[in-house]
Formats: structure tokens, C-alpha cells, sequence
């Protein structure tokens, strides 16, 4: 079930109403169907009332909307306020949360902000201790560097027709690259380096704190996707996201990776995770 709201931002403050209260709505991305194409940004709360970089998730929607021609100035300190008290409000013990702002109006002084909530389901203890099953797609995003909820509808598409077992689904550009998940950003470990394409997709969250303890740890980082062709040689593979935090990959396609086990650097980087972001989240 999920719970969604509209903030209605102008020069003289916000007004704050329910939305779409007679749609029987399942997921954050059947509720983002039914506004106009925008831009969005995603994250999980920690205790609740916690969240990692949530200036972060605010500085991407101004950006994403910045890149497509779009002028956002966010009020920062009304939406906070807002998803605090909604939060107060919302039954599951930790929620998963979507921000989404349509281009719906010339009015440059007017902004209709959705806040969707739902319930956060996070990979099972398995997953974590034996990775996950991914598979691998030929398309990439067309403006990477912007988080824009026109790839929400394709992404969600795909998403619908993977068997339960797969976890995510990898994109693989033209030139053989794996790029990202559709939901993650993607990372390849060989001969103890780690490779991760940079230029050509999008910038998550989780990924800038990992790459953060990638460099603490001083472990080998190239800025560049693996090569597909050269699937049989990777060590270690894993995901991030918000919700998934850092999750091991065990199969590609038909391809075991590696050893069919968690690897070294992977659990490294998972550890260090995990502390990491107990310091790092904050209060709403």
C-alpha cells in the first residue's frame, strides 16, 4: 500500500493534502504513473526518522531539473518538515521513500512536489550471505546525469517481466560496457580491481559513499564499465542502492562469478558499509 502526498510550494509557503485517495496504488512506481514526467529521487529512512544525504537527494533533483532546462529551487526546511510529520503517520516501521516533481506548469513560482511512501522491504540475510542472480540488457539511459521520471516508466516495464529469482537487470551500452542496474549502480572486481563506469550513467547516493570507502581502503578503481565479452573473468560483482545498501552479485546471466561466494573486497566494502552509515545518517 502506499501512501501519497502532494505539496503545493509557492512565495507565500506550502499547503500539504493527500493525493490520489481512491487508487488502489501497489508501488512507488505505478504512483508515479499517474502524474506528468518530471524528475524524482528515492531513498530509504534508517530508525524511521533518519536518512543518509537527504541534502544529497535534494541537490539531484535541482540538478536533474537544471539539466533539462528546468529552473527548481527547492524549500528545503518545508519539505522536511513535512516528510517528518508524515512520517509520524505511516504504519510500517521503516519506509522507502519517493520524491517526485512534475513539469506541469510555466508558473516558475508554483511547484507541485509528490512525497510517495511505502513500505521498505530490503533483500533477505540469504542475499546478502550468498549474492543475488542478475541478468543483463542492451540499452542505456539517455540523459545519465539526470534523474528524470520518464525512465521510471521504462525501467518499471522491464522490471514487471523478470522472473522472481533475478534481482536486478544490467545495462550493456553498444560498446559492451556494463554500465548500471536499472535501480543500482554496478561494480566489477578483477585481479583486485575494482571497475565502475563513471561518464554514462547515474550517480547514485550509496555509490558516492562507497566510493568513499573504496578509496579509504585503497583498493585499485578504474572509472570505466567491465566488458561484458570478459564476464568469465570476474572475481567479485555487486550492486548499490538505497534500499540494498551494498549486495553481492553470485550469477550474471548463465555466468557464476567467480568462486559462486562473497568475495574479499566485497565484504570488506560491505562491512565498512555498514559502519559507515550508522555516523553518517541524519534526522530529518
Amino acid at each position: 500500500m502506499i501512501s501519497a502526498y502532494c505539496i503545493t510550494q509557492n512565495p507565500d509557503g506550502i499547503s500539504l493534502q493527500k493525493a490520489f485517495e481512491k487508487d488502489d496504488l501497489k508501488s512507488l512506481d505505478q504512483a508515479n504513473r499517474l502524474i506528468p514526467d518530471g524528475v524524482y529521487t528515492t531513498f530509504r529512512t534508517f530508525e524511521k526518522f533518519h536518512v543518509l544525504d537527504l541534502e544529497g537527494h535534494f541537490d539531484r533533483l535541482e540538478g536533474s531539473a537544471q539539466l533539462l532546462g528546468r529552473e527548481l529551487k527547492l524549500n528545503r526546511q518545508a519539505i522536511r518538515n513535512a516528510l517528518s510529520e508524515l512520517l509520524k503517520n505511516f504504519p510500517a516501521a521503516e519506509a522507502r521513500v519517493r520524491i517526485s516533481i512534475p513539469f506541469t506548469t510555466e508558473n516558475r513560482d508554483e511547484l507541485q512536489i509528490y512525497i510517495f511512501l511505502e513500505k521498505l522491504v530490503l533483500p533477505s540475510l540469504r542475499d546478502y550471505q550468498n549474492g543475488v542472480r542478475v541478468i543483463t540488457i542492451r540499452m542505456h539511459r539517455e540523459n545519465p546525469a539526470a534523474k528524470t521520471t520518464t525512465f521510471i516508466h521504462t525501467a518499471d516495464e522491464i522490471r514487471r517481466k523478470l522472473p522472481n529469482e533475478i534481482n536486478e537487470a544490467i545495462m550493456v551500452d553498444e560498446n559492451g560496457r556494463m554500465l548500471e542496474g536499472l535501480s543500482s549502480n554496478f561494480f566489477a572486481v578483477k585481479d583486485g580491481t575494482i571497475f565502475t563506469d563513471d561518464q554514462h550513467v547515474l550517480a547514485g547516493i550509496t555509490r558516492k559513499q562507497v566510493l568513499e570507502i573504496i578509496q579509504e581502503l585503497a583498493i585499485p578503481l578504474r572509472y570505466e564499465g567491465f566488458p561484458y565479452a570478459e564476464l568469465k573473468t570476474l572475481d567479485e560483482a555487486f550492486l548499490t542502492s538505497t534500499s540494498r545498501g551494498v549486495l553481492p552479485i553470485h550469477q550474471i546471466d548463465d555466468q557464476i562469478i567467480g568462486q559462486g561466494m562473497v568475495g574479499e573486497i566485497t565484504q570488506k566494502i560491505m562491512e565498512r558499509y555498514q559502519k559507515k552509515i550508522q555516523k553518517a545518517v541524519q534526522p530529518i
